[in-house]
């Protein structure tokens, strides 16, 4: 199999989709930083520019049909860090996704998003361009069911398949066959010690501290423990990496930036981060290091769109012995 990836920043689910055994068709992304990361992984062939440039997409991925399609269609739209606009954000990136699915015709679609995208707004609802739950079910899924035989979605958390950070993401899918929801691998070590005891071949969630190497008297936060806000010691898995962890000189200012708390006060490193993100070590990352935060905090989870990739696999083959 072979897929068309929109959106595909440094190479996370291009690199989670070809260790389930889809390949490239063509990879496009507007960030000259992320093109150059994706070309130094050995990733492509790269669309540097926009997505909506189908012309040049189609110039290095052939014409369709192509067997799949993944999107991580921008999430700022939808995500509680963001200014949370909606469909009226311009950055919206849904209905040039459906551009490239009328384009390409793929047997199979995934995408990739915030779980806010599965929130209801107060003050929104129900206009479907000014809450996001209401989007989802009235344009995205409507439009998918009238392109795929077979729509679905789930909400994923990436600690569960291995990944040391709790990443909530929203999976997309549609094709000729439903989709299994992938089996967890990992779990909350805690529900084990109070005897809801993990499914045959389930492990304890993959920690910070293991990741990094830490030892237990290092901590990561959420923000300023001064203040009185949480820390979290380094047993469990990391909270979300995001894309503003490169711009504050003092990153302890900001909820929801890991850091690390011990002898010296320090943000995380890129190479700390990437293993958060489940990169491999010496991922080659490009431009200045705001840029490679920016890269990594927008970035999908290599293993998270390996369990995903595997379920379409799956299905697909299913499919072709019958």
């Amino acid at each position: 199999m072979e897929a068309i990836e929109l959106f595909a920043g440094a190479g996370g689910a291009g690199l989670g989709l070809e260790a389930a055994g889809i390949g490239h068709r063509a990879l496009c992304e507007w960030d000259r930083h992320a093109c150059a990361t994706l070309r130094a992984a050995g990733l492509g062939p790269v669309v540097e520019g926009d997505v909506r440039d189908l012309d040049a997409i189609e110039a290095v991925s052939g014409p369709g049909p192509v067997d799949a399609l993944w999107s991580s269609f921008p999430c700022q739209a939808w995500s509680v860090a963001g200014q949370r606009k909606g469909a009226s954000d311009e950055r919206n990136g849904w209905p040039w996704t459906v551009d490239a699915i009328d384009r390409f015709r793929p047997r199979w679609f995934l995408a990739e998003n915030v779980r806010g995208l599965l929130a209801h707004s107060t003050e929104g609802h129900p206009d479907p361009f000014q809450c996001p739950r209401c989007y989802f079910e009235v344009v995205i899924l409507a439009q998918l069911r009238a392109r795929f035989d077979h729509v679905g979605y789930w909400l994923l958390n990436a600690a569960d398949y291995g990944v040391p950070q709790h990443r909530r993401r929203v999976i997309i899918w549609a094709g000729p066959a439903p989709l299994q929801a992938p089996r967890a691998t990992h779990g909350d070590p805690g529900k084990a010690r109070q005897g809801d005891l993990f499914g045959p071949g389930v492990l304890p969630w993959v920690s910070m501290g293991e990741a990094l190497g830490l030892s237990s008297g290092m901590c990561a936060t959420t923000g300023d423990h001064r203040d009185g806000r949480p820390v979290l010691p380094v047993v469990g898995p990391s909270p979300a990496v995001r894309a503003n962890m490169g711009k504050d000189p003092q990153p302890w200012t900001q909820a929801g930036t890991p850091f690390l708390d011990g002898p010296e006060r320090r943000r995380l490193t890129v190479a700390e981060a990437a293993r958060l993100q489940d990169f491999p070590d010496g991922h080659p990352w490009q431009g200045p290091k705001t840029a490679q935060f920016r890269q990594l905090g927008n970035a999908v989870p290599p293993r998270l769109a390996e369990v995903v990739g595997r379920a379409v696999v799956e299905a697909d083959k299913m499919l072709v012995e019958a």
